[in-house]
């Protein structure tokens, strides 16, 4: 529409660049035709002054007129502008009337007629101001040859007396003639002009009128736009408060950091959602007698998809915790895979949701860890290094593969050490200077560079190097790490 309005506006300034144009022309079509005819007659006033007037003064001005005319033809060819061509034609034209006046009777010399040529010249072809201008000096100039009259001082009457009658009859058709011409090319000028003009006005109406129901349009559309705003206003804010609903029934499932540093020595949990929610998440349990085991769970996507998952992933584990009485990581995540694959096949034979998962067992009165990994790794870092113990290479739900094996892996361990579990957001954050991953390798290295830190310091460098590596990235995924001091 906004195109459409650009288009009629185009239209109306080629209209009126042609309406001026086309003035242009009719004016120069009329300067033509006048130039012509007062050519014409100069030459039939040469021809009657010589061959049968006699009176040789005629002959030279009117040799005179025919020469200003070619010069005012040339000033046309080259485009000089009108008001230049119409105040030399009346100042030439005027001199040379002057002249025949002078010697063929002055005062009463018929040619006097012809004076109000220059003045009309001038309003046509230059401007009012011109006009104004050549109609006082014309005054003045008839004013002279006036007084000359009446003080005698007369330049001798080169006419002969036979042939002033018809000097007089020749002057005064030769001026009828010329405002005959004149008025009609200006009054034909003028009704083309006045066409034109009309046709203009309809164009100008025709747009109008068009931009107008074009203006009703994008009213009518802006208004149908602004309630579709405010129905989707209205949708994403119910939306979002549906969603912080959900982060807090996902919040509420959590346990706090505060119970998991009374579980466990010392230690952190670094938990940044991509979204309001998210899908990783943290699950732990204690079965008393210094047993509890610890989960680090990284779900498919994330979002609300991947916060229904983690809601899902919670009641399974803590049912075979507080009901089975499942401590084993191994026979916990075998318990986790099949109760997922259940719940995510119904009415359905191809849905691959699911989630990577670690799980450690920590028996503090026997000092001894077990982890079991569905496709996430332990790290254990003290002063000899980082160690890496490597979990399995299936994942937690999903139809495509049935028989799934999923083993534990025995710890060694001394009082002090610190161990990582953690989903693959971190590794995968985008940033740096190349914007890149973070990559596992620079993950484990960062791991390794904590030896010596406490457990909380940890945190604040881990979260730092995050931020810095992230700067004004969008953050790539859920991000989920757990560290423990054994």
């Amino acid at each position: 529409m906004v195109n459409q309005q650009k288009i009629n506006a185009d239209d109306f300034s080629l209209s009126t660049d042609f309406l001026k144009e086309n003035e242009k022309q009719n004016q120069s079509r009329f300067l033509l035709i006048t130039l012509f005819t007062t050519l014409g007659i100069s030459i039939v006033y040469l021809i009657l002054s010589e061959l049968v007037m006699k009176f040789d003064v005629g002959v030279y001005v009117c040799a005179y007129f025919i020469v200003v005319h070619a010069l005012l033809f040339l000033l046309l060819k080259i485009k000089a502008p009108y008001y230049i061509i119409g105040n030399l034609f009346a100042f030439l034209i005027l001199s040379g009337l002057t002249v025949i006046a002078l010697y063929s009777g002055g005062i009463t010399a018929p040619v006097i007629a012809w004076f109000l040529c220059a003045i009309v010249s001038a309003f046509w072809y230059a401007n009012r101001l011109s006009g104004i201008i050549w109609a006082v000096f014309t005054v003045l100039d008839v004013l002279i040859i006036f007084l000359l009259d009446y003080h005698d001082i007369v330049v001798k009457n080169l006419m002969p007396d036979s042939s002033y009658d018809f000097y007089a009859g020749v002057m005064y058709t030769g001026v009828i003639v010329y405002y005959l011409i004149v008025v009609f090319t200006y009054e034909n000028w003028k009704q083309k002009a006045s066409v034109a003009l009309n046709d203009q006005h309809k164009t100008l109406l025709s747009n109008h009128e068009e931009l107008t129901q074009q203006n009703e349009e994008i009213i009518a559309q802006r208004e149908m736009l602004s309630e579709k705003t405010d129905l989707l206003e209205n949708v994403n804010n119910k939306l979002n408060s549906s969603i912080r609903y959900a982060s807090r029934i996902q919040q509420s499932l959590l346990e706090s950091e505060e119970y998991f540093k009374e579980l466990v020595q010392d230690g952190f949990i670094f938990w940044e959602p991509r979204d309001v929610v998210g899908g990783d998440f943290y699950w732990m349990h204690d079965y008393g007698n210094g047993v509890k085991t610890i989960a680090c769970i990284d779900c498919t996507g994330h979002g609300v998809p991947g916060a229904f998952l983690t809601i899902m992933a919670n009641d399974i584990l803590s049912g075979a915790a507080s009901l089975l009485k499942i401590s084993d990581p191994r026979h916990l995540l075998i318990y986790l895979n099949q109760n997922v694959v259940k719940l995510t096949s119904k009415n359905t034979t191809t849905v691959e949701d699911g989630m990577d998962v670690s799980i450690i067992k920590i028996d503090d009165r026997k000092q001894e860890l077990e982890f079991a990994g569905a496709k996430q790794n332990l790290y254990l870092v003290n002063n000899s290094g980082l160690t890496e113990y490597k979990g399995g290479k299936f994942s937690i739900g999903g139809q495509l593969i049935k028989d799934k094996r999923f083993d534990s892996i025995k710890v060694p361990y001394q009082k002090g050490d610190c161990i990582y579990l953690q989903s693959d957001g971190y590794q995968d954050q985008f940033g740096g200077v190349k914007n890149t991953k973070f990559l596992k390798k620079k993950y484990k290295q960062q791991l390794a560079s904590f030896a010596g830190y406490t457990m909380q310091e940890q945190k604040v460098k881990l979260a730092d190097n995050f931020l810095q590596w992230k700067e004004k990235e969008k953050q790539t995924d859920d991000v989920l790490v757990i560290g423990i001091q054994l």
